[in-house]
């Protein structure tokens, strides 16, 4: 039996103590006292290990018996009476000649005596004697003392787990140290066998050993803790166990400097402090609320007693309350690692061995898997519960908490002990209260606290009363004005969900008061009221041409956004957005919910509150106000802007972590890693209802979630889970107990915890019980999947707007791994912007579904709603299609988010390589280029905060004034300078590709396709666009500045989005360029306070510069608060669609310098970029922006030849480059690029060759050979318009049809009027767009 449960006494006068007492009483259990037997020595056999994780559990507070005495002082605290030991003929009288305590120990007197302990039954060892007194200068000694030991016989062992085990024969302890208890001998049995048996294994006894050293006659070697070894006998298993032995040390050295080695001695160094303060409360005579009422009462009892029991007194001696196990956990935890190091190495290396030592691995095998179960349930509890101790002093329960104790007494999964064992450390499973609940920690602030100015300007106000009501008109700016009404005369100035700011600086304006009429009068609007309740008659604005009468709805006939796109296919009805044709657009604000003290509140019934915008079409100003009005766009993290894999699919971790892996071993860029709700579980009992919502971890897939996310965490990628919260917390869940424990809710029915967002207190136990026990394993955000409406218990209060607020502005407590809030959740109406990110739902996969998205994706930006993620791909129903799959995800990499989902199904998933192999091509170049494109976006991203420009816009917004921007809806800009026509329909089957119908607005620059640089088109008019699968149109017009990632996967060879070492900058020459690179803050931490709209000055700026006259790029000066990012960066440029000849050995002496710098050549790399011969890359080399300039200039002895100049320093820190003068974008050739499309075309030969001789050969005018073409009656539609788009394309180009493109389209007109087709066709080959098509009544809202 473990000398942890024997009564030790050191003060010979106490050994004097006899009485009839059988044992005393411990944990539950009764023990027989033992007689005297010495400690045992260090970790020489495996029931060390055992002992140590089951007998001495170090989460549960032990009353242990032992008084210290020293040969000075004898000291005794709190003491605990226990039932008097009977007297025996074993007892002795020990005097200590030295100060060194010593241990004796009896048994009952009857030999026969029993005891249990954990199910098992222990038998007395036999009288022992005591050793030969010890020589006092033990180092001087080469032999230790001799013992005397009585044989054992049969009943002289024990048995302990089933197993049989001997006594040890006189081991002399280690030399005993000041106030510190020595290990003293132990004895052995005398008989002939010298090994016993432990778990189907055979183990020999060690000698006699001295300060670790032995020196008995007959040596044995050496061993340290954890070194034991099974004996066995042939030479193969020698050979096998020797192979263990370097698996062990090969793993002892691994481990060293690893984050597992510093958390242990985290984990030392806080068991440590929590001894410190048990002990000092258990002197203190204070022990935490909940310990057992009996041993208060033995508290009780022993403080009437001040001083040790004598001799004769029959009373046993009271000893001092310690916590188990006495020892520190250091001790403890060296012998458990080395326990998971035999078990981990034995598990590894079972099938190898298998072939060679027969069925000594089945034995080893049993033997680790039990190990390895046992260490890693005892190193979890102490983890867990040492966690719980750091909270404070009064928390420190350990077992007694009921939940925990729950949580402690169920089972290791099944396959704890074989799938990646070192992650077994960290389950995860014990949830802890927080100290306060709904207050914010440490400089986070709380979710009650968001930054809301909702009171106009006194001087801006217009109210009083009219005839039976009251009204008040605020005057924000001279194009935006607020009305009210109420019958009451009050009027909101709180903040609602659409206004969080109206404090605007008053506006000149005028008012007309008389008895019946109210006229304000501003520069944009004339409004006229005739006091009485707002009516069709009674309140008008004039604004323009326009008049708006009053109708209690929204109005915005350019569209705004919708709620979901569930079950959507293709168009389905907006909401309004701020946006509209007329002079005017109204926003109707009435029953939006509202916000008090930093909580939810509602509106009086009855009253009337609206905006009215009087923009005149000036759109972007409309917006901007609104943002003003409302809240702007927060920043979004770097991340984001990166691809995001997600599925409807029960992964196992395995799965999911070997998915992120292929994904890298393909260099396909990751971001962010979704988990769809099968990470909770789902299958539950049927009497909890659906598994639709959880907050329980499955085990079965996930059995170590805080190890499966660090995984993630630690390949780059950031994740999130999806939460359906309707249906509450149920008894099923780990933390039901805890959440129910923060709301008072009775758990003895199991009656559900209803989920219920009006109620405060529910919030804050859902956030700070919940969902922080959650976060705390290593969640970043959430994906809120809200799908029930828009009522709660309080009328007026939608729970997805609760959602949507509160989980924001709680994410603020987690900016340290996110680095700004963000929740990903759906819309829930005007403001929702303030809430990036936004899911557009479930949607099919269908062509429909993809023709709508762009329209519905820009058009959101009527709304200010700027970034939605869309399910790329489609989830669920349509078909399979490669093409489809294709087309959607160019314009994911293209849109505000790129996330790739479908549904559960074993048919429908987005891995790229599951795809045919054009397809596959296609979807990787696009998320490689999504990559590629994040210094781009996140320079759009702080645009879009600090300058109130979404991503994503209409064309309309930067041609308000030109008809054919209202007629191209699926056509947009990305950013300032982009335009995107996505392709949303089939190819066609002659010419093998796609097509859109598209609109180049009028200008003075040429057009090109920054992915076909080899057409270049002039602007002011419609062209039809043909592209192959590979290719999606992307326009830039001349003096064009993109910078890219130069890499396409990071060069840290993982996930995630490393801040590029290299800079490729795409530019169109033909006009002045101008773009300022912006780069996350550096070596700064944002407080969570301003995370979502940091300090502009805290970002990295480089600005770029294109002088065409002079042909000179400028990069620099870079602005950093912090140092230089850019030391090691590399900067390359590419210029799209210009071969010039005076560049015609630019590229081979640029390849020359970047041989120097030992870099690699991007445009002569083995995956050049599609279509390269089109472009002139430059590698400019490694810059180290703010000390010098280069440039690339004329050979003296080559005029024709360029070659880099990096000695030239101009002081202002920037680096110049000379390029050319006035570089010119190549003209494009008719003839080889319209032989390139009839090759393609799948039609009869002698029709490819009649027409591409009547483009390039036929001597007839232009306009007349162009009639011919279109009306040749035995060739594809299709064929003619892509040879008509080339023909037509560049007015440079020799015999080009650029004026007669107009003439063409009046044909077209006349044979569908012919025909009987009524309207012009704008909106691509297979949709038809009716000037009422975009009527205003197709996007009221009421």
């Amino acid at each position: 039996m473990s000398g942890r449960f024997r009564r030790r006494l050191l003060s010979p006068s106490l050994n004097q103590t006899k009485s009839s007492e059988d044992g005393f009483w411990h944990n539950g259990n009764f023990f027989a006292w033992a007689p005297p037997v010495t400690k045992p020595p260090p970790a020489r056999i495996p029931s060390r290990f055992v002992v140590a994780a089951i007998l001495h559990d170090p989460t549960k507070i032990l009353v242990t018996e032992t008084v210290t005495i020293t040969s000075e002082k004898a000291t005794a605290a709190v003491e605990v009476p226990s039932p008097p030991r009977p007297a025996t003929q074993h007892e002795h009288t020990s005097t200590s000649t030295t100060s060194a305590p010593q241990t004796i120990e009896s048994k009952p007197a009857d030999p026969n005596t029993f005891v249990s302990h954990n199910g098992h039954a222990f038998a007395w060892a036999p009288p022992v004697t005591k050793r030969g007194q010890q020589h006092k200068d033990r180092a001087a000694t080469s032999q230790p003392s001799s013992s005397t030991v009585i044989q054992p016989t049969v009943e002289h062992s024990f048995s302990h787990n089933g197993h049989s085990y001997a006594w040890a024969s006189p081991v002399t302890s280690r030399q005993p140290k000041p106030h510190v208890h020595a290990s003293v001998a132990q004895s052995k049995p005398d008989t002939t066998p010298t090994t016993f048996s432990n778990n189907g294994h055979s183990f020999e006894w060690a000698s006699s050993e001295t300060k670790r050293q032995s020196h008995s006659a007959t040596t044995s070697q050496k061993q340290t803790p954890g070194s034991w070894i099974p004996v066995v006998g042939t030479p193969m298993e020698q050979e096998a166990l020797s192979k263990l032995k370097e698996d062990m040390g090969a793993f002892s050295k691994k481990m060293e400097g690893t984050q597992f080695e510093k958390s242990m001695k985290e984990l030392d160094e806080k068991a440590r402090k929590t001894m410190e303060t048990i002990s000092q409360t258990a002197q203190e005579k204070v022990l935490p609320e909940g310990v057992d009422a009996r041993i208060r009462d033995i508290l009780a009892r022993s403080s009437r007693s001040a001083s040790p029991v004598r001799a004769d007194q029959s009373s046993p001696p009271r000893v001092p309350l310690r916590s188990s196990p006495p020892r520190s956990f250091q001790d403890f935890r060296d012998e458990l690692v080395e326990a998971r190091r035999l078990a981990v190495s034995s598990i590894a290396r079972n099938r190898e061995f298998a072939n060679r030592t027969g069925s000594l691995v089945g034995d080893l095998g049993n033997l680790t898997e039990k190990l390895l179960a046992v260490t890693s349930k005892f190193m979890d509890q102490r983890v867990e519960h040492e966690r719980r101790c750091s909270q404070s002093n009064s928390q420190c329960r350990g077992a007694q908490d009921p939940t925990a104790e729950q949580i402690l007494e169920q089972a290791l999964p099944s396959n704890a002990t074989t799938s990646q064992p070192f992650e077994n450390l960290s389950r995860g499973r014990l949830y802890k209260f927080p100290d306060a609940l709904g207050r914010p920690g440490g400089k986070v602030p709380s979710r009650y606290t968001f930054t809301a100015d909702p009171v106009a300007k006194p001087e801006s106000v217009v109210k009083g009363q009219g005839h039976k009501g009251h009204y008040r008109f605020s005057i924000l700016t001279d194009k935006l004005v607020r009305f009210e009404w109420s019958e009451d005369g009050g009027f909101e100035d709180r903040a609602s969900t659409t206004a969080f700011f109206r404090s605007f600086p008053t506006p000149e304006f005028k008012v007309d008061d008389d008895k019946d009429k109210l006229e304000i009068v501003t520069k944009y609007f004339h409004l006229t009221y005739n006091k009485s309740e707002f009516s069709f008659s009674g309140l008008t604005v004039k604004a323009g041409n326009d008049i708006w009468h009053y109708d209690g709805k929204s109005y915005g006939d350019l569209g705004g956004t919708a709620r979901t796109l569930d079950r959507a296919d293709g168009r389905i009805p907006l909401e309004p957005g701020i946006l509209s044709r007329k002079a005017y657009a109204v926003l109707d604000d009435s029953a939006s919910m509202l916000f008090e003290d930093g909580w939810i509140a509602t509106r009086k019934p009855g009253r009337k509150d609206g905006y009215l915008f009087a923009y005149h079409g000036d759109h972007k100003a409309a917006i901007k106000d609104f943002y003003r009005l409302s809240g702007g766009q927060p920043l979004l993290p770097r991340w984001a802007l990166g691809n995001w894999w997600s599925r409807y699919h029960a992964y196992s971790d395995s799965e999911y972590l070997g998915l992120m892996n292929k994904f890298a071993s393909e260099k396909i860029p990751l971001s962010v890693a979704v988990i769809d709700m099968d990470w909770h579980k789902v299958d539950i009992p049927r009497k909890y209802g659906s598994g639709w919502t959880g907050y329980s971890w499955n085990r079965d897939l996930f059995p170590y979630p805080k190890n499966f996310i660090e995984k993630l965490h630690q390949m780059g990628l950031k994740v999130t889970v999806n939460d359906h919260p309707a249906d509450g917390i149920r008894a099923f869940e780990d933390q039901y107990k805890l959440v129910a424990k923060a709301l008072g809710h009775d758990t003895s029915k199991e009656e559900p915890i209803r989920f219920d967002c009006t109620d405060k207190k529910f919030l804050d136990a859902y956030f700070d019980v919940l969902k922080q026990n959650l976060e705390d394993e290593g969640i970043d955000f959430w994906w809120i999947d809200w799908q029930q409406g828009n009522r709660s218990r309080i009328p007026g209060v939608d729970p997805l707007w609760v959602l949507n607020h509160y989980h924001y502005l709680t994410s603020r407590r987690n900016v340290h791994t996110t680095s700004t809030p963000i929740t990903f959740s759906r819309y829930a109406g005007a403001g929702s912007h303030r809430y990036p990110i936004g899911f557009s739902g479930d949607t099919l996969i269908t062509w429909a579904s993809l023709n709508f998205q762009p329209e519905f994706t820009a058009t959101a930006s009527n709304i200010g709603y700027g970034w939605w993620s869309h399910d790329i791909g489609g989830h669920y129903a349509g078909v399979r299609s490669n093409e489809l799959t294709a087309r959607w995800l160019q314009f994911g990499c293209f849109s505000p988010i790129l996330r790739l989902h479908s549904e559960k199904s074993q048919w429908n998933s987005k891995e790229p390589w599951l795809y045919e192999p054009e397809a596959r091509k296609v979807m990787k170049d696009h998320l490689q280029l999504r990559y590629r494109l994040i210094p781009f976006l996140y320079t759009m991203n702080v645009r879009a905060t600090y300058e109130s420009e979404p991503l994503m816009q209409p064309m309309y917004w930067n041609h308000k004034d030109d008809e054919e921007a209202y007629t191209v809806p699926n056509q947009y800009y990305f950013g300032p300078d982009l335009i995107v026509a996505p392709i949303t329909t089939p190819n066609n089957k002659s010419t093998l590709m796609g097509s859109v119908r598209a609109w180049l607005p009028p200008s003075n620059k040429r057009y090109i396709d920054i992915r076909h640089p080899s057409l270049v088109y002039d602007g002011g008019r419609y062209i039809d666009v043909h592209r192959p699968l590979s290719e999606i149109p992307v326009f830039a017009k001349e003096g064009t500045i993109l910078p890219l990632d130069t890499a396409k996967f990071s060069w840290k060879k993982q996930h995630g989005v490393a801040c590029p070492k290299a800079i490729t900058i795409q530019l169109v020459v033909g006009a002045d360029a101008y773009f300022e690179l912006v780069e996350p803050p550096l070596d700064e931490e944002i407080p969570a306070a301003e995370a979502d709209r940091p300090d502009p000055a805290t970002f990295t700026r480089t600005p770029i510069r294109w002088n065409q006259k002079a042909g000179i790029l400028t990069i620099g000066p870079e602005t950093n608060p912090y140092g230089s990012r850019s030391r090691a960066r590399e900067w390359t440029v590419e210029l799209l669609g210009c071969t010039n000849s005076v560049l015609k050995d630019v590229e081979d002496q640029a390849f020359e310098q970047a041989k120097l710098h030992g870099c690699a050549f991007p445009s002569l790399d083995s995956e050049r970029e599609p279509h390269a011969e089109h472009n002139t890359t430059v590698y400019l080399g490694p810059l180290e922006l703010g000390s010098q300039r280069a440039k690339l200039r004329p050979d003296n002895t080559n005029p024709n030849r360029n070659y880099l100049d990096v000695t030239c320093t101009n002081g202002s820190g920037s680096k110049e480059f000379r390029l050319g003068k006035n570089l010119q974008l190549d003209v494009t050739d008719i003839e080889k690029r319209v032989h390139e499309v009839l090759y393609r075309a799948e039609m009869a030969y002698p029709k490819k060759q009649e027409i591409l001789d009547l483009v390039t050969r036929d001597r007839a005018p232009v306009k007349e050979r162009v009639e011919r073409l279109w009306r040749m009656g035995d060739v594809d539609e299709g064929v003619k318009k892509a040879v008509l788009e080339i023909w037509g394309a560049d007015g440079r180009s020799e015999g080009n049809a650029v004026g007669c493109m107009e003439a063409l389209g009046e044909v077209v007109n006349e044979e569908n009027e012919e025909e009987g087709v009524e309207g012009v066709r704008r909106g691509g080959d297979d949709e038809e767009w009716d000037e009422d098509a975009r009527s205003e009544q197709s996007y009221e809202f009421v």
